[in-house]
């Protein structure tokens, strides 16, 4: 599990340092693959250095993120739930940033994870993600940043309940 989220974030890290500032990346996308999921775990990602200095921290990311889901009427998984059941499917945020005066760029992922099956070969278990949005942008000095990656954070999950109730109506 480290190692996919270690990679997860390498991958975000080229993303980002390989394509222009401030825009979205979206990715042709089937909202299919998030049907009939019964309940959902929330993972943060390590957070780097210059966000716990700017005041993001893991648990306030995944207060947000669960009240955000259980609001839109999403079955949360507790933590202690989703780490004694690694059948749950769970959504793993990242985000990213750096500093170089006078501006801050800044990378946020949400993907949903899922436990998967190899069809060749039954045996072989795996984590995929069937789904997955990634924005980035820019922002002059320090200040308000932290504004700025919560609300991308905000866009990004009103993607995901979006996509997860219109094909799971409550």
């Amino acid at each position: 599990m480290r190692k996919i989220k270690w990679i997860f974030l390498v991958t975000v890290t080229v993303l980002l340092l390989v394509s222009p500032c401030v825009n979205a990346e979206f990715v042709t996308h089937n909202k299919e693959v998030l049907r009939g999921i019964k309940r959902i775990g929330v993972e943060i990602g390590k957070l780097p250095h210059e966000a716990r200095n700017l005041g993001i921290t893991r648990d306030s990311l995944r207060k947000h993120v669960e009240s955000k889901l259980r609001l839109a009427g999403i079955n949360v998984a507790t933590s202690d739930e989703h780490k004694a059941n690694p059948e749950i499917p769970f959504l793993l945020v990242a985000i990213i940033i750096g500093y170089n005066k006078p501006t801050c760029i800044y990378a946020v992922t949400v993907s949903l994870n899922e436990k998967v099956q190899l069809k060749r070969d039954p045996k072989i278990i795996s984590y995929a993600t069937p789904w997955w949005r990634i924005m980035k942008g820019e922002h002059i000095g320090k200040a308000g940043i932290e504004r700025d990656v919560e609300n991308t954070l905000k866009y990004l999950l009103n993607e995901f309940t979006n996509d997860y109730l219109a094909v799971n109506p409550k």
